[in-house]
């Protein structure tokens, strides 16, 4: 089954985005994660990784938007990095962004964005001073993370709104290692979501050069044809979802009161 599109479409692709540092091509996957972990790594049980992230953002959700995220990660052995990320439709290389910039194209079933990313390391104790809510989260971000987060969406974000910003979550991740080397990739990850409210996502992903699109997705589709998962009808964002649940837990306090 080509989920991915026809290997014309997919040739088209891969010289179009000729200018991104990488391709992602991913599906959601329906729970349980149990099972679906071992039908893809072939192990009973398999290990998987934990780690935390946060969004960044207006109570209203100003950023997301406007087509911006925000993201703070708490990864191995304590680290943190923060990413702003502007999400752009279509395939055209834009001139307008700041240094340091990563370009990578994700292509789901039956779509297809641009995300342009500004990451950096941040310092463990500031990170964790701002989950805990005794710093302001616009100090995690550099002059040039600000600078994307106002201006690299489809709509632009006033800068006071960064003192505005909160911080929602966590998302908890649990990851999982999928070897598929007899498929031609060299890795695939199996991500469960899991956000406050108890709502799950799991999505399977795996990540190529633009000029390996063609390939990378055949063997990707071998993979799900191959193991015993069932992919979802329709494919939702994580930052979709958030708003669902930051929109719900607002609605739901505005009841309260």
């Amino acid at each position: 089954m080509r989920r991915f599109g026809s290997p014309e479409a997919l040739a088209r692709l891969g010289s179009h985005c000729a200018h991104a540092d990488s391709v992602e091509l991913k599906t959601l996957l329906l729970p349980p994660a149990g099972p679906a972990a071992e039908a893809l790594t072939g192990r009973c049980a398999p290990t998987w990784s934990v780690r935390r992230m946060y969004l960044l953002d207006t109570p209203d959700l100003d950023l997301v938007r406007a087509g911006v995220e925000v993201r703070l990660r708490r990864r191995a052995r304590g680290r943190y990095d923060l990413s702003v990320c502007a999400r752009r439709s279509g395939t055209a290389r834009r001139q307008a962004v700041p240094a340091g910039v990563r370009v990578e194209f994700d292509v789901v079933p039956g779509a297809l964005w641009q995300d342009v990313e500004v990451r950096r390391e941040v310092d463990s104790a500031a990170a964790a001073e701002v989950i805990a809510g005794g710093a302001a989260s616009r100090e995690l971000l550099s002059s040039h993370q600000r600078a994307w987060a106002c201006r690299g969406g489809h709509d632009v974000v006033g800068d006071d709104r960064l003192r505005e910003l909160r911080v929602h979550g966590p998302l908890l991740v649990h990851r999982v290692k999928v070897s598929a080397v007899r498929l031609g990739l060299r890795r695939a990850d199996l991500e469960h979501f899991r956000y406050p409210s108890g709502r799950e996502l799991m999505e399977l992903s795996t990540r190529c050069r633009p000029q390996e699109v063609s390939t990378t997705a055949t063997a990707f589709d071998r993979l799900l044809d191959e193991r015993d998962v069932t992919v979802a009808d329709e494919h939702r964002t994580k930052a979709s979802v958030w708003q669902d649940e930051i929109g719900r837990a607002g609605r739901d306090g505005a009841t309260r009161t």
